[in-house]
């Protein structure tokens, strides 16, 4: 028996019978080609971590961010001190969504409002056996991605932090949480073992619908903190901002029941106890929540963003998704459809945020 004969069959046993590491994994595979696939905000901060660590990883978004990394390169820094640095030439950044074309795997980071034209882009230009996981906001998206692209894989994910760019290619983490992957242990491994590296930890879930249902009750502060304009932490720390999203929340989950569904808690929040929690008089809230939640003083909703650059929201797939499941189910859901209408109002002026007092907000939604 040859020397290459016994090598390949010590390798065959060892891979067989031994739990190896994530480090010997990669030692034995080649590093996963990545691409992001709507490198906004979320997807410039999980793309950056990945090539702090030397990984090959595309970039693929819009010119005005494509400019800001060439001009100032990529940093990506949290709450907790990370402060990664890239240079432009070190960045791989394509406007043409051509780049999908060597991709292991596909990290979907657009507005779920482009989740369509995304599968069309994925259809045309990316191997049959990549790996597409949704990191999107809404619940919709993977039954989309799904229907338009069944030779692929989709995935459902979930981001629970939030992310904002400061326009000079800074793209700045504000608020705790882990990465959430609807996958078995023993899939994934190059992918996860390349994340865990990143120090972008990863929970598995064998069904992650109940996550995303209850980060969807996370995000409908999304257009309560983007209408107030103030940042997220000085929202949450102000009563009368806190007892518009009390009943925000209350009427979705009061929905959520009627439909069946359970929203599993993401992180330390568990969401049928929000209400309660938010309802606090502000000495007690604030013991509770710096205990549940870490949020630093820089962060603000990604709806914020959006009103800033005078872009459309992803209001539609937010509250609007509690208004439709209410529509489905017979029922109404008066708060979160006024919330829907001052967002949409904003959008058309374009004026950024209108910066609504919680006064205003309470008074609005009253009336319905």
């Amino acid at each position: 028996m040859t020397t290459s004969l016994h090598l390949l069959l010590l390798v065959c046993y060892i891979l067989s019978h031994a739990k190896i590491t994530d480090s010997e994994y990669l030692r034995l595979t080649d590093k996963p080609k990545i691409s992001i696939f709507g490198a906004g905000s979320i997807g410039c901060y999980l793309g950056g971590c990945l090539i702090a660590i030397d990984y090959d990883a595309v970039l693929i978004g819009r010119e005005r961010i494509q400019l800001q990394l060439e001009e100032h390169g990529l940093l990506v820094t949290d709450w907790k001190g990370r402060h990664q640095k890239l240079l432009p030439q070190n960045i791989s950044f394509s406007t043409n969504t051509e780049a999908l074309r060597d991709a292991d795997y596909i990290f979907l980071t657009v507005k779920s409002g482009d989740t369509e034209a995304a599968a069309t882009s994925i259809l045309e230009f990316a191997k049959s056996d990549a790996v597409i996981i949704s990191f999107q906001n809404g619940i919709q998206n993977v039954r989309i991605l799904r229907a338009l692209l069944p030779g692929h894989r989709v995935v459902k994910g979930m981001v629970p932090f939030n992310v904002l760019g400061n326009g000079l290619g800074q793209f700045h983490c504000g608020t705790e949480g882990d990465l959430a992957i609807e996958a078995a242990e023993d899939e994934l491994l190059p992918l996860l073992a390349a994340l865990k590296k990143a120090e972008l930890p990863v929970i598995l879930h064998n069904d992650i619908s109940g996550v995303q249902w209850g980060k969807l009750i996370m995000n409908l502060n999304n257009s309560v903190n983007a209408l107030s304009g103030v940042p997220l932490l000085d929202q949450l720390n102000n009563l009368e901002y806190r007892k518009v999203m009390t009943k925000v929340i209350a009427e979705a989950l009061t929905i959520m029941k009627a439909a069946g569904i359970k929203p599993a808690r993401t992180g330390k929040v568990i969401p049928k106890l929000m209400p309660f929690i938010l309802s606090l008089p502000n000495w007690l809230f604030k013991r509770v929540a710096s205990a549940t939640l870490k949020i630093d003083p820089k962060a603000r909703s990604s709806m914020y963003e959006d009103f800033e650059l005078k872009r459309k929201t992803e209001i539609d797939y937010l509250n609007g998704e509690i208004v439709n499941l209410a529509m489905d189910l017979g029922m109404q859901a008066p708060v979160n459809q006024a919330i829907v209408n001052l967002v949409r109002d904003a959008e058309q002026k374009q004026q950024g945020s209108p910066k609504l007092s919680p006064e205003y907000l309470q008074n609005v939604i009253s009336k319905k």
